[in-house]
């Protein structure tokens, strides 16, 4: 400044209030900095994804998000790949001292420099490392074995559904297709279904730095690994956001309670007539009154429901009709009828049981739909009931 005065080169000074760009997370100075980077060609690797979800190889879903897809697909830029960060896939590039620059596959490096034979020795490979997408881009079928044909590469490449948040359908749902089709000529999955993102209960974004973020880890702690699955799952819809937080975690918390409860009702009513280990056997419809007719009838209609609702995966209506059903319809109208029929003297020994076992049919059909979504309660609770000789050993086998 003193020196552009002297020389009568300044036009004049005023106080300017600058603002500095600054890391989020280090509070460092942001520095903007010319450097080589590495890019990978998109043009034809989008044209192929856009391919898949257009012949309706890949789909979808909620479809709105089709349009998002067709939009960045269609005016795709060609993908900086090389991020300058300690950890990751090393870029596969080495240099020669005059400064040209080798691709190579090998683990080891290229033997020399392609373009002046420069022999291994004096290379030195990039120090960059591939972007984060790039390389988790390639799990579906990395993780598999490839590029060798192994075993698992054949049975489980491709895959079938693709479940992730809405907002990395271009970062890691795009690379994914891209990938795959390029490297492996197949698709990766052929459904992605897009979840919405979980909220703090005033709708804003968790966020380690705003510290609204919910522990996984003290939440199972506190009410289980049901509670919080059950939770998550619960009043969800693909595509849209939720408001997550305590209220959620302690309904789900009340439902585990509440089957554990039912089972142990149900477990402690058998009738004294049926001796304990006793093979489990379809009631005598004909021994059965109104209340233990509609208790089976209605588990057959809940099987029908869920089974549409998965197919149309519809995970949180999933959740609402096992909710309903085992909650208001089998413990608070099924189970306090039954007890009225189980303490009947005027009955039959079979009719009790006849009750009895309808309580247990039904049961293990609701442990059974429940398993996906609380899978450790629902199998705790199943090796407690009668079983059938066919029965394998484990809820999740059956």
């Amino acid at each position: 400044l003193a020196d552009l005065a002297a020389s009568g080169d300044l036009e004049g000074e005023k106080p300017h209030e600058m603002v500095i760009g600054r890391c989020q997370r280090s509070h460092d100075v942001v520095e903007p900095r010319l450097k080589t980077q590495w890019f990978v060609k998109t043009g034809p690797l989008a044209a192929a994804a856009l391919e898949a979800t257009r012949s309706g190889r890949t789909r979808i879903l909620p479809e709105r998000f089709e349009k998002v897809w067709e939009h960045w697909l269609t005016n795709i830029r060609d993908w900086n790949v090389s991020r300058q960060l300690w950890w990751g896939h090393r870029i596969p590039a080495w240099y020669c001292p005059d400064g040209h620059a080798t691709v190579s596959a090998e683990v080891e490096g290229p033997p020399a420099c392609e373009a002046c034979g420069v022999p291994a020795a004096r290379l030195t490979q990039d120090p960059d490392i591939f972007d984060t997408w790039f390389s988790s881009g390639l799990w579906p079928f990395s993780t598999l074995g490839w590029p060798e044909e192994s075993d698992d590469l054949r049975r489980f490449y491709p895959g079938s559904v693709m479940e992730t948040g809405y907002d990395i359908i271009f970062f890691w749902v795009a690379r994914m297709i891209m990938s795959g089709l390029e490297y492996t000529g197949e698709i990766p999955f052929h459904t992605v279904y897009l979840s919405g993102l979980i909220r703090d209960p005033y709708g804003q974004k968790m966020s380690k730095t705003k510290g609204n973020t919910v522990d996984p880890l003290a939440t199972i702690e506190e009410v289980g690994a049901d509670a919080l699955r059950f939770a998550v799952v619960h009043g969800a819809t693909p595509g849209n956001d939720q408001r997550f937080g305590p209220a959620k975690v302690e309904n789900a918390r009340n439902f585990a309670n509440k089957l554990w409860n039912a089972t142990r009702f149900v477990l402690g009513a058998r009738p004294a007539t049926i001796s304990a280990g006793s093979e489990r056997r379809l009631p005598d419809v004909t021994l059965l009154g109104p209340a233990e007719r509609w208790v089976l009838s209605r588990a057959v209609a809940t099987t029908a429901a869920v089974d549409k609702a998965m197919a149309d995966y519809a995970f949180g209506e999933v959740t609402r009709i096992l909710y309903e059903a085992t909650w208001n319809e089998y413990c608070d109208w099924g189970l306090e009828l039954a007890k009225v029929r189980l303490n009947d003297a005027s009955l039959s020994d079979a009719e009790r049981e006849a009750t009895w076992w309808a309580l247990v049919e039904a049961l293990d059909t609701y442990l059974r739909l429940l398993h996906p979504v609380m899978p450790f309660l629902t199998e705790q609770l199943w090796q407690a009931l009668p079983h059938r000789a066919t029965d394998p050993d484990l809820l999740i086998v059956a």
